[in-house]
């Protein structure tokens, strides 16, 4: 429970408004950062993490070369595109959980057929903490960064992990 410090009433954890005097209540229930990674998750950007160039390919192409793609540059996934207009994402656990044993027999089709359609992405200028929140509350492992609605980057849970990693050290020194 909170109290209302204008009037003194008892409210429920995370009230907008007190209920007796209808003053707002918001600016009690914002969580304080405990440490310094938790000052920096809040304040840090998105550009920060250094997003990495997305591999971008058409609709059309074959599943066949998506896969091939994905192994052959040790990547977790692909940015499906039409022109600069982002259609989907294409990442390991679409292969896994959409195609898994049938490859073979889907090999030759779109990877549109296949792709998360109008994936979540993060403005580059965003705070990390947004990014992770989005993440974490879709169950995404990659995200596509873009700037004003054009994508320049894709940055995934380990980016971010090795971002609290590097605090972590550079605060206990």
């Amino acid at each position: 429970m909170i109290t209302c410090p204008f009037c003194g009433d008892e409210n429920i954890d995370g009230a907008d408004h007190c209920e007796e005097c209808r003053q707002p209540l918001e600016f009690l229930s914002k969580p304080q950062p405990g440490s310094q990674l938790e000052r920096s998750i809040l304040k840090d950007r998105v550009y920060v993490l250094a997003p990495r160039q997305p591999i971008m390919v058409e609709a059309r192409t074959p599943v066949r070369e998506v896969l091939d793609m994905l192994v052959g540059h040790s990547i977790g996934c692909v940015v499906i595109v039409s022109g600069d207009e982002l259609l989907g994402i294409f990442t390991e656990r679409d292969a896994l959980t959409r195609i898994n044993a049938d490859v073979a027999a889907v090999a030759d089709r779109p990877i549109s057929d296949f792709m998360t359609a109008n994936p979540e992405t993060v403005e580059i200028d965003a705070r990390i903490a947004f990014a992770l929140h989005k993440m974490d509350i879709g169950g995404y492992r990659h995200m596509p960064v873009v700037d004003q609605g054009r994508i320049v980057g894709v940055i995934s849970i380990r980016d971010i992990l090795d971002y609290i990693t590097a605090n972590l050290l550079a605060t206990a020194d």
